[in-house]
């Protein structure tokens, strides 16, 4: 079938209720059998029994039934079949439904949680105000779908008129969504912060106004994609595809476009990730006066503020850029060697290949910054102690920090939640009370680096090679 499909499900009992404009629920022409929990429960156990192939097991078959507000709660239904089945408010917070049919399923206000989603069918599902953080949806089919019956030798809707999947202020925050297909699906004001939709199909889908803070979107295709309104700071767009696609009102702060081609995209009113060029007579100049205002504590000179601005492969050792402003910032393999960061804001640069060693960056903002490859070592990133003995600490929350290098830097009440450290080199670094909740820490290289104190709450883990 094509990705606006129809099927016939066998037979239904009971009524069943989905979102249509104006209204938040319209009766449908089919009856849904209504389940209820110990029946559920004996339904879920069978087949748990059968993804073991134990005795006594039967796979689930819950065709149009009312599931709604029942718990599933870490169940195992790898490959059970919820076609057209209405489960508004379901709990299923860590449930695995990898290759389960949810063909037409009305999920509205789920609750889904880390649930385990990979490649299932939701084509034509309705997620709308859904929770879905933290999912797993990788190769997830979200296409458009329609049930369909025959009455009086014509073919009707049986579930809702509608086969457009409806995304549309679901909460999808750091849900995996790559390879799946999103094409004309309705995504509105959806959250789908820090997601990734690494190689995703979402092609005429609609994203207006969608929260894609920190998104991974590399190599995804949204021709003709609405993304009028959508947040995009920080958003890895590297190659998507953007014939046509609408981008009004977008704001791209921040976000990395390598190889991305907007010639025949739609961006009036967009805020680009566009820096603009630095002359070396002007950046003179700048440099001069921010350590003017440095040595006479802001009476004289100007604040350096070099946001937006293009500094990319610069030699910049040994400058004193503390307390300046460079959000957004192009730095892609600038030398900044033995420089001075302190307090200074960089939160949205780009820093992939920076070279950083042995500079001093107490306090240094670097939320959601790209810095893929760069050079840390040595350099310190410790508190700037202020009067009143307050602790301003380095900010690396959210940032990327693939491939990087902070052997022996110090680190010590670093802000790191959410930091991606993929691959980086942290041997020998201080991590003492260092804040990384869910930091990413795949084949993360830790050899010799102090973690006491340390708060790694939910930090993906795993050895290096």
């Amino acid at each position: 079938m094509n990705a606006q499909e129809t099927a016939t499900p066998e037979s239904a009992a009971g009524m069943l209720a989905t979102d249509t404009p104006g209204a938040d629920a319209a009766p449908s022409p089919v009856a849904l059998r209504k389940v209820s929990q110990a029946e559920l429960d004996a339904i879920a156990a069978k087949h748990e029994a059968f993804v073991l192939r134990r005795p006594n097991a039967a796979r689930a078959v819950l065709k149009l039934c009312d599931l709604s507000f029942l718990d599933l709660t870490g169940r195992k239904l790898s490959g059970a079949d919820f076609t057209g089945s209405r489960m508004v408010g379901a709990k299923m917070a860590g449930t695995d439904l990898s290759g389960a049919s949810l063909f037409g399923t009305d999920l509205r206000r789920a609750q889904m949680l880390r649930a385990d989603l990979n490649r299932a069918d939701l084509r034509g599902v309705q997620l709308r105000g859904a929770m879905m953080a933290g999912c797993n949806l990788m190769h997830a089919d979200l296409r458009n779908g329609i049930l369909m019956t025959q009455s009086s030798g014509d073919l009707l809707p049986m579930v809702r008129p509608s086969a457009q999947a409806d995304l549309s202020s679901a909460v999808l925050a750091r849900s995996n969504l790559s390879q799946a297909k999103i094409s004309d699906s309705f995504v509105l004001q959806t959250d789908l912060r820090d997601t990734c939709l690494r190689g995703s199909k979402l092609m005429r889908a609609d994203l207006r106004n969608a929260d894609l803070t920190g998104c991974d979107m590399e190599g995804a295709d949204l021709s003709e994609a609405n993304l009028s309104g959508a947040k995009l700071e920080g958003a890895i767009l590297s190659r998507t595809v953007m014939r046509h696609t609408k981008l009004e009102g977008a704001n791209m702060l921040g976000a990395l476009l390598d190889g991305v081609d907007l010639s025949l995209a739609r961006t009036s009113g967009a805020r680009l990730a566009v820096a603009r060029a630095m002359l070396g007579d002007e950046l003179g100049a700048i440099l001069e006066s921010h350590d003017q205002w440095v040595a006479t504590n802001g009476k004289k000179g100007t604040r350096a503020d070099l946001s937006d601005r293009d500094l990319s492969g610069l030699d910049l050792s040994g400058v004193n850029l503390s307390a300046a402003v460079l959000r957004a910032a192009r730095l892609h393999g600038t030398d900044l060697s033995s420089a001075s960061l302190v307090t200074a804001d960089l939160e949205l640069a780009d820093l992939r290949g920076a070279v950083l060693r042995h500079a001093d960056l107490r306090g240094i903002r670097l939320h959601r910054a790209a810095l893929d490859c760069a050079d840390f070592s040595c350099a310190q990133l410790s508190p700037l102690p202020l009067t009143g003995g307050y602790l301003w600490s380095a900010d690396l929350s959210r940032a990327r920090c693939r491939k990087a290098l902070f052997t022996a830097a110090d680190l010590t009440k670093a802000r790191m939640t959410g930091t991606d450290l993929t691959g980086a080199d942290m041997a020998d670094a201080r991590l003492t009370d260092a804040v990384m909740m869910n930091a990413i820490l795949l084949h993360t290289e830790m050899d010799g680096a102090r973690l006491d104190g340390a708060d790694l709450r939910g930090a993906q883990r795993a050895l290096a090679a």
